[in-house]
């Protein structure tokens, strides 16, 4: 847990300094517009009051000012073929994307997870900047909750995570104000011809410089064994056996299944449900340490767990689970926001192993990923896809996110306390999309805390409440790897003041 992701930030225009979707951007922007799946992550922060609503209202002026792509919308390439630009909205006001509610007595914080639900579940217009912002007041009838969503064609949660840091301050009453800077000139960039032609001239000259280096590395070189007689040994291509292979592994970490998915996860539906899971994270660090793995191989093994005893529950035995997993592979310097991530299927075990087995299983199969050749499949997948009609690329991001019964993230989060517009950050819990999986888990690090959203579809996870308890003993039994554990919490949420 560091704040690694947020050392290039300041003051300067950074965030989301981009012109145009990249390839798996715009994946995630045509599995909702064109598959009908929703894209949309949420960012929860529970408060400990309200803050200042002027004062929110002016940090979020700020940030859209040092955040450009919170001023851009989506601008559709002409005939709608290739991947969109994002272009200024000669419109753009804050208070658009900002609101304030007050949920009704008694202000539960289930009433506040269904709301936070219900708002991810609603989609965007593209005739505006892709990100909502909601105060919500009266939670446990004195607190206050702030909820953060942005549509996944403009970030990743490492991306979203920044986002949020952009908006809070150390303390409650910074000494310095963030003075507003101007806002740019708009640029004629929503001419979609225009774009289009400056994006094709960019082609082109990449391919120039392609067809250069290919040529130069095809022109024979004249070594001095070949200048004394020497024989060249000409290069050994792939056997047919070995190309067979290597596409077969290319297919499975993009298209198709990495494992069946669970009979009994089979159902979908168009209902969903939050809820929370907070546990230490230096005991979760320690627990995958003690077992031979990392933290993220404990985080993977509890969660897998989980489902082991979600099964059991219901007499069945469930050997391994079809898993998505986004990697990050932002690169220090990277333009802060945006998607930088690989995302691959995976095989994760459930039954017929104990804590530490498991987290030395999920340390191998996540190992095998991260140093295999698949790892960029889906970005070397997305690229030749993208500039095809928009139908067409939906279905087959749909393809990509069928049978999933799993999608689990995990990124650095804040590590200091944070305030909101004077109010103190209480939690931080992310919300991945479904995607069409069972369920979505995705753990952020806040203070001293692995702080997890959980979103189960309904129509899979039949009984939610029991899942979250199974969800919780696995993790209590992954803790109890380490020297001294403390006991995962779940709901009820943070209380106002802790």
């Amino acid at each position: 847990m560091n704040s690694s992701p947020f050392r290039h930030l300041s003051n300067a225009v950074s965030w989301g300094a981009v012109r145009e979707m990249n390839p798996v951007e715009t994946m995630f922007w045509r599995v909702d517009t064109s598959a009908g799946v929703e894209a949309n992550l949420v960012g929860l922060l529970l408060l400990d009051r309200a803050p200042d609503w002027e004062r929110l209202v002016g940090r979020h002026q700020w940030v859209s000012r040092v955040a450009p792509l919170l001023r851009k919308r989506p601008v559709e390439p002409p005939l709608r073929w290739g991947r969109p630009f994002w272009g200024d909205d000669p419109a753009f006001d804050v208070t658009n994307h900002l609101s304030r509610v007050r949920l009704p007595a008694p202000g539960s914080h289930r009433q506040l997870l269904d709301f936070a639900q219900a708002l991810s579940m609603s989609p965007f217009s593209p005739a505006r900047p892709l990100w909502e912002a909601v105060l919500v007041e009266g939670v446990d009838g004195h607190g206050a909750a702030y909820l953060l969503k942005i549509h996944h064609s403009l970030t990743d949660g490492t991306g979203a995570s920044q986002l949020v840091y952009l908006l809070v301050d150390d303390e409650a009453e910074p000494a310095e104000e963030k003075l507003l800077p101007p806002v740019a000139a708009t640029r004629r960039s929503g001419n979609r011809l225009l774009l289009a032609a400056g994006r094709f001239a960019g082609i082109f000259g990449r391919l120039l410089r392609a067809s250069w280096k290919v040529r130069l590395a095809a022109a024979p070189a004249v070594t001095s064994a070949q200048r004394n007689g020497a024989v060249r040994r000409p290069r050994r291509l792939p056997h047919a056996a070995e190309l067979l292979a290597m596409a077969k592994s290319f297919a499975h970490a993009t298209v198709l299944p990495s494992a069946p998915p669970a009979p009994l996860l089979a159902g979908r539906s168009r209902y969903a449900r939050f809820d929370v899971l907070d546990i230490p994270f230096d005991a979760l660090r320690a627990a995958g340490k003690a077992a031979g793995g990392t933290f993220n191989d404990a985080y993977l093994a509890g969660v897998a767990g989980a489902f082991d005893r979600y099964h059991q529950r219901f007499g069945l035995a469930l050997k391994v689970l079809p898993a998505l997993l986004p990697i990050s592979v932002r690169r220090p310097g990277a333009v802060p926001g945006g998607n930088h991530l690989a995302s691959t299927r995976l095989v994760l075990p459930v039954g017929g192993h104990t804590p530490a087995e498991r987290v030395r299983l999920v340390h191998d199969a996540v190992t095998a990923v991260r140093e295999g050749p698949t790892l960029h499949a889906l970005s070397l997948l997305s690229r030749p896809l993208t500039p095809l009609p928009p139908s067409l690329v939906g279905r087959v991001a749909k393809e990509m996110f069928r049978d999933n019964d799993l999608l689990a993230s995990n990124f650095a989060g804040i590590p200091q306390m944070v305030h909101l517009a004077g109010a103190k950050v209480v939690a931080i819990h992310p919300y991945a999309p479904l995607l069409r999986g069972a369920v979505s888990v995705a753990l952020v690090s806040y203070l001293d805390r692995a702080q997890m959203g959980v979103n189960l579809d309904t129509g899979a996870i039949t009984e939610p409440e029991a899942f979250l308890r199974c969800l919780r003993e696995s993790f209590d039994e992954v803790l109890g790897l380490a020297s001294a554990p403390e006991p995962a919490r779940a709901e009820p949420m943070p209380q106002r003041g802790r």
